[in-house]
């Protein structure tokens, strides 16, 4: 049953044409110009509310800007929302298939992951704001390089988790619904050999192949495998060779781990680097980049307390809020680190993320909004 109390007034025409604007940007990680282009629209929407904003760009124009904006106090948040603006689509992609409707489904690239989400959030404020129903201290963090892990916002996005009592992401719900109360942590690596190159026929044992090391790293790297601890190893891309008759002198890996307990993030990328430091053939030198870019997302009592409020705002709207566990990384994972509270997937449900099949629902748009707003407006006057 829906609340009398608390009505649905979102338009949702004016939200779509909005995402459908949004949409047909390429905002993928590497279109800088267009990641600045989607920042700068959500940063102007807030700043029409009198929001101070920050613009936070550690390296100009090599990553896409990200910007921080608040009301109240900026020092000590009771909520922190994080959102992103780049996708994961080349440049190219919006032009290719841009915004589309059909089945009760938008579609498009990043449609929701996550701009559905950055526009529900300034939606929801927005309503807060103009009914006099904003409370407490709120920030909301643009960040314009999560698909790449966060090579530079890293430590602002540690520093404004340190300083809030719970923090948010609305990225997209899973395509069941349900809302994310835990995560994989991550670690990445860029493992380089360089052995000596030699003719394959005329004088092989003069050459060090790089490949055949990086062959013994990568199977020795999988015996790190653990599924009971939920520990796996994904060396997702190799290179290496230049010549079917010449010993390569060079190979190089990138590794993906994923781990569901922090411990486990500290003694994989231990072991890693062990092995890095120990070639089969000394005469091959191993260079190891990388290590843990997401510690897991795990949750606690306050999060399980959260959960359990958030779950009653959702049947004011006839709406059974679940929570699940995923293997993909959020930037929420930086503030459970730090023992925060912290929620993911608040945003509308979608699916089919990274994909040329990527949707968002339609069906429970207007609730899923309505819920989000009263969570915000919930932790910023202290009832929940």
């Amino acid at each position: 049953m829906k609340s009398e109390q608390t009505p649905l007034q979102f338009d949702l025409e004016q939200y779509r044409k909005e995402l459908e604007f949004l949409v047909n940007i390429d905002s993928g990680s590497r279109c800088v110009d267009g990641v600045n282009q989607v920042t700068d629209w959500f940063s102007a929407r807030y700043a029409a509310l009198g929001w101070p904003v920050e613009q936070v760009e550690p390296e100009p124009g090599v990553y896409g800007r990200s910007a921080f904006t608040w009301y109240g106090d900026r020092d000590s948040l009771d909520l922190l929302i994080i959102c992103h603006t780049d996708t994961v689509f080349p440049e190219g992609t919006a032009k290719e298939r841009p915004f589309s409707i059909a089945d009760n489904r938008y579609h498009g690239p990043g449609v929701a992951d996550m701009k559905a989400g950055c526009l529900m959030a300034v939606h929801a404020i927005e309503q807060l704001q103009q009914d006099g129903r904003l409370k407490g201290h709120i920030g909301v963090l643009l960040n314009g390089e999560h698909e790449l892990s966060c090579p530079t916002i890293r430590p602002f996005i540690e520093k404004l988790s340190s300083r809030s009592k719970v923090v948010v992401t609305t990225e997209p719900g899973r395509p069941d619904g349900s809302c994310v109360r835990q995560r994989k942590g991550i670690l990445r690596f860029v493992v380089r050999f360089h052995g000596r190159s030699a003719h394959s026929g005329v004088n092989p044992e003069k050459g060090r192949c790089a490949v055949t090391e990086m062959s013994r790293f990568i199977v020795s790297l999988r015996d790190l495998q653990d599924p009971e601890r939920g520990i796996t190893v994904n060396p997702g891309l190799v290179t290496g060779g230049t010549s079917v008759n010449a010993i390569p002198d060079f190979a190089e890996c990138r590794v993906d781990i994923r781990v569901v307990h922090a411990e486990d993030a500290t003694k994989v990328d231990e072991a890693v680097r062990i092995l890095a430091s120990k070639p089969h053939d000394a005469d091959v030198a191993i260079d190891l980049e990388g290590g843990i870019t997401r510690p897991p997302l795990v949750p606690n009592e306050r999060s399980e307390e959260l959960i359990e409020r958030i779950n009653e705002i959702g049947r004011k709207y006839g709406i059974e809020m679940t929570w699940g566990f995923s293997g993909g990384g959020s930037d929420a994972s930086y503030a459970s680190a730090m023992g925060k509270p912290a929620l993911c997937g608040l945003g509308p449900v979608g699916g089919g993320y990274h994909t040329e099949k990527e949707y968002l629902e339609t069906v429970d748009l207007q609730e899923r909004i309505c819920i989000f707003r009263d969570i915000v407006e919930s932790i910023g006057n202290g009832s929940i």
